[in-house]
């Protein structure tokens, strides 16, 4: 059993096949469990596809599409219908506030692993989740690059109000970012505990 908060960084910590992946993919909507159950705030989740769009997963190795920056991040806009000049205009803003304008006509196979990383998550955020799940976000990056991600994470939650759920071997980065980290050993939760970041993070909300 195991009962998630909204507007909440939790921490996903266990060892190389303990079920971190897996269990990512379950909460994404990506696979169905074989057994037992999964309530998206309080709604029965058996028709996966209507949750989906409400959740996004960002793996460790994002794989960006041939074309631009901003091109990657206007895709969630194209296949939801939205004009061009509707979807430009959005995806143009939120390179902005992401600080990520100057990259934006930048091909995607020329961003570094930072770069992309970050250009990924602009892209989720521009399909509109109510939660972002990441699988290892800082693992392919350098120092710099891990504190931007770091601090673009913690404003998700903070500014944005989107739940994240990350899965990580970084102990350090678990004790930064997560207020609460779950240990996953041989497919089942280990552990449990709340933790106190350096920068606190804003009050749990509703049960999601």
């Amino acid at each position: 059993d195991l009962e998630l908060e909204a507007h909440t960084v939790y921490g996903l910590l266990g060892p190389n096949g303990a079920g971190k992946t897996t269990l990512i993919r379950l909460l994404s909507f990506m696979d169905a469990p074989n057994s037992g159950e999964i309530l998206f705030q309080g709604e029965h989740t058996a028709a996966r596809a209507e949750f989906r769009s409400r959740t996004v997963w960002v793996p460790q190795s994002p794989v960006m599409f041939t074309g631009s920056l901003l091109y990657n991040v206007e895709y969630p806009l194209r296949i939801r219908g939205v004009s061009a000049k509707e979807r430009r205009g959005a995806a143009t803003a939120l390179l902005e506030s992401l600080g990520l304008a100057h990259l934006a006509a930048r091909p995607a196979h020329r961003l570094s692993g930072g770069e992309t990383q970050r250009g990924s998550i602009a892209r989720a955020l521009a399909a509109g989740p109510e939660v972002i799940l990441f699988d290892e976000p800082t693992a392919n990056v350098d120092f710099r690059s891990r504190d931007e991600i770091i601090n673009l994470i913690r404003s998700l939650c903070r500014e944005r109000k989107i739940s994240v759920i990350l899965a990580t071997h970084d102990a350090l980065l678990a004790d930064e970012l997560c207020p609460e980290q779950i240990t996953v050993f041989d497919g089942k939760i280990l552990s449990r505990r709340s933790v106190s970041p350096d920068t606190a993070m804003p009050p749990h909300g509703a049960p999601a």
